[in-house]
Order: structure tokens, then sequence, then C-alpha cells
């Protein structure tokens, strides 16, 4: 068999893909080499215990372009191997965009009488006139495709009708489609018997909804308490946006409600943000995930604001990372359906020794941990306050995470008194709002503090931040780049209430590429 040439070049890269680099995330998926965009095609095979991630990528220069489907495998979520390119472009001027992919365990396609492993990728190809709706199959459990010979299965005339994301409506026994008619900002239903022979069954939109083309859409279901949701689960559709989110350039909501099959209705009147910073763009959720389990999703670390143009693109030969691995909720929050998000198994994979526990008490107190002999230079931190006074809480629990070399820091922290949670990568100097305009500095949202106690834990991870509050019930994702690695943590507490207590915990994490 002759070995395609494009595939010896992408092994040779993968196999030569420096990971050292002084921004490198040693526990988030970055691409071998190169630009990388949106995570596609994300599922997992239960008969391997193998999770598959598809990105968008561009395998010849660190800028956006020349878009292929990037590969990687894992075991747990965190411990990546890089495989072949997926799926590449037929023509010079055919781009393959975003999609999904699902195991079609049943044979609907007709792909599989042999086997109840065979996986089929549904993409967006671009070309100058139009975008359309191409499958492919593999029978190797998603390491090598096939394009399908009666491509494309959705035609159009269309520059913008893309990103198809596909599951399996189990009620009505179809594959069900969710896709962006991009510049008009409707999201598109089509169901399919086959994965091949596609109706159209409704659109949705909604006055109010931010950005300017909708794109990457996810239906997602999730399992709530039966006494606040019929048959004790609910839809959410996740709808990305750029250019025109809220927070400048690109970001995503989501919107709650219910799916029948064919046609999605909301009860949001307000899509809440799923961000409440600037870099977690076009996440996606793996399909195959068991029953019983929550849902896990993984989104692109940046945006389409300055994504071209941050450093490591010159320094290192890559550009972009993805998010943590996240396992999600739907709940209520006054009143208000939220959807939680929290680190895939606690980080279990990843997670080192423990560097130290301390209890801060009211007033003034604060800790301080070293970690520079931690060789990833990734950590994890928890924070819980005790002791609050939710009808009139005061003082603040503050964070700094600076490098011992430059001076160079990531900041945030609680204001009780004011409700708001912030985080600040001003503090960080190789690339900043005076490079970029848009590199918005800080980020804050409002939390609610109806309770004697508040918690929030962190991941910094060379040049990614990540921060959980409250359960989950907030997040915010943050690229930064310091001129030298950050290697010193400080926690201080400040005018809190008599008797209350701030207990924090650190942790090391090990990489996950050594």
């Amino acid at each position: 068999m002759r070995i395609p040439p494009w595939i010896m070049c992408f092994v040779a890269a993968a196999q030569a893909a420096d990971y050292t680099g002084p921004l490198r995330p040693q526990v988030h998926f970055s691409p071998p080499v190169n630009f990388m965009n949106d995570p596609n095609g994300l599922f997992y095979d239960d008969r391997s215990g193998t999770y598959h991630l598809y990105y968008q990528y561009n395998p010849s220069e660190p800028v956006a372009g020349n878009q292929h489907w990037g590969h990687a495998t894992s075991p747990d979520l965190y411990h990546w191997t890089n495989q072949p390119i997926a799926i590449s472009p037929a023509e010079s001027d055919e781009y393959i965009f975003s999609g999904s992919a699902v195991v079609d365990a049943d044979n609907t396609s007709g792909f599989f009488p042999d086997q109840e492993d065979g996986v089929v990728a549904i993409y967006t190809v671009d070309t100058p006139n139009k975008e359309t709706q191409h499958i492919a199959y593999s029978r190797d459990g998603g390491y090598t495709f096939t394009k399908y010979a009666g491509n494309p299965v959705i035609d159009s005339a269309s520059k913008d009708f893309r990103d198809p994301q596909v599951t399996w409506h189990h009620d009505t026994q179809r594959w069900v489609m969710a896709i962006a008619y991009a510049a008009d900002r409707v999201i598109g239903f089509y169901t399919s018997s086959n994965l091949k022979e596609w109706e159209h069954a409704s659109n949705f939109t909604q006055a109010g909804l931010p950005g300017v083309e909708f794109e990457c859409p996810n239906l997602v279901e999730f399992s709530v308490n039966q006494a606040v949701a019929h048959k004790g689960k609910k839809h959410v559709l996740f709808i990305s946006v750029n250019p025109g989110a809220p927070l400048g350039g690109s970001g995503t909501f989501y919107v709650v409600g219910d799916f029948n099959g064919t046609h999605f209705e909301s009860e949001t009147p307000h899509a809440p943000l799923y961000d409440f910073a600037k870099d977690n763009y076009a996440a996606q959720w793996f399909s195959g995930i068991p029953a019983g389990h929550p849902p896990v999703s993984i989104g692109w670390a940046s945006n389409w604001d300055y994504t071209e143009e941050v450093p490591t693109g010159e320094t290192e030969g890559w550009r972009s990372a993805a998010t943590l691995p996240r396992t999600h909720t739907l709940t209520q929050v006054d009143g208000s359906w939220v959807v939680t998000h929290s680190p895939a198994d606690g980080l279990a994979p990843v997670r080192g020794a423990q560097l130290g526990s301390w209890d801060l008490r009211s007033g003034n107190d604060g800790m301080t941990v070293d970690f520079s002999h931690v060789s990833s230079k990734a950590v994890y931190l928890a924070v819980a306050i005790e002791g609050i006074n939710p009808l009139s809480p005061v003082g603040e629990v503050a964070f700094q995470i600076s490098s011992s070399a430059s001076g160079e820091s990531l900041d945030g922290g609680l204001r009780l008194d004011q409700n708001r949670f912030w985080i600040s990568r001003a503090g960080a100097r190789l690339f900043t709002t005076q490079d970029h305009g848009n590199f918005t500095s800080e980020f804050r949202t409002e939390v609610s503090i109806e309770n004697s106690s508040f918690s929030f834990s962190a991941v910094v991870d060379r040049s990614v931040f990540e921060v959980f509050l409250e359960d989950g019930s907030g997040s915010g994702t943050m690229s930064f780049f310091p001129t030298s690695p950050l290697d010193i943590l400080d926690v201080s507490a400040g005018e809190l209430e008599a008797g209350s207590r701030v207990s924090v915990d650190v942790w090391g994490l090990r990489g996950v590429w050594e």
C-alpha cells in the first residue's frame, strides 16, 4: 500500500513535536505543530475505552487555513497520542470544516455489515462558492476514513451553511443533525434514518440572541430532577458566534428547552454565556458517553480576535490549545437554568503531589507556595470560604500567580461585598492589549452569595488558565503569555467577617507529554 506523502509528513512532525517550550501547556491538548482551532468529531469508543479528539488543523502554517481534521486519542481525556491526519481536502481550494462523528453500532448506514464499531464522520466541505455537508466512514475505529461516493449528503448554494452536529434521538429512532445557517443566525434541524439521506425538519432562532454569525451548534440532552422537568430531561442548545460575541470576537451561549426529535422549543428568554472570559469557543460534546454518565465537552481555548497573532507561533511553532475536558450538569440557580462545569475526573489522571494546605483566618492573612520545582509548571488551586454573612458579606479573597524571574503575574479573586469575581492577565507582558487592542486584560462576573460558604478552583498551565466557581456554576477561561514561567502562588484574605475561615489546597499537576 502506498502511504500518502501528507501522512508521512504528519507522522514525522508528530514525532518531532516539541512539547517542552515555556508556553506549551502540559495538561491541555495542543497540536504537534502549526495551527489548531475548533474541536471536531469527539466520540468515545466504549469497546476500546478510547476517546477520540479531532480538530480543525492547518498542518502547514501556524495560522488558520488549509483546514484538515487533525486527530488524537486518549484513554483518560488527558494523556493524548497524536495520530495521523484523519480527513484531508480533495482539492487545493477545498477546506474540511467542523463537524461531528458517531459510532453506527446498528449499521444504519450500511457501511458496516460485519461490525458494531463503525464510525461515521459528518462535516462541512467549504469551497469558494458554497458549503455542503459530507460524510466519511471508518472501519478501523476512527483512525482512517473513506469518503462516501454519494457526497454531498446535503447540498447547498450558500457560503454560510456549516458545522453539523449529529446525535441519535432514541424516542424517534432517527439521527438528528443541528447545523448553522451562519449569516441568517438560525440553527437548522435535519433528520435521517441512515446518515446518508437527510430531511429538513425545522429551524430555530429567537429574538435577542447575540452575535453576527452562528457557528458550531451542539444539541445536548441532560438528565434533571423530574420535579422540574418533563421526563427528567432537558435539552440544551449551545451556539457559538463569531464575530459579535458579547465579550468581543468569538464566544458561546446556550439556550435551554425541549426537543421532540424535530423541533426545539426554548424556555430561556435571555441566553447565558457559556464562559465569563474570552477564550472558550466552539465547545463540542462527546458522542458515545455511556448512559447515566454526565455529558463531556472540550472547547477551543482561544478567540478569533487575536488567535493568529499570539506569540507561540513565532517562538514555538504552534498556536492554540484545547480547554480541559469538562463534565457538566444542568441545574437551577435562583430559578434559572445553569450548565455547570467541572474538570473531568477531578483531574485525577494528572493530579500530582499536594504542595500544601493552609487555613487563613478572618482579618488579614495569606500564604505563598513556590512551585518552581514542579516540572510541568502547572498547578491546581482549590479555595473554600466559610463563615460568610450572606446578608452583608464583606472582604476579599485574592490570588496572584507570578514569575520569580520577571515579576509578571496572573491575578484574580472574589470581592464578597460586591458579589464579584474577577481575573486579569494584564500582568503577563509577552502579549498584551498594546500588541492587540482586543486582547482584553480583565474579566469579571457577578456571583450569588446566598449561603455562608463559597468555593472556587483553578488550573494554571503555562499559557492557559481556567477557573471554576461554586460547584461549577461558572467558569472563566483565559490564555496568557508571560516572558518567564509563572512559579509562585500567593493567596490572601482581607477584611473578612470575624470568625470566617479560608482553606487553600494546592497540587502540582503532572505533565502529560513528559
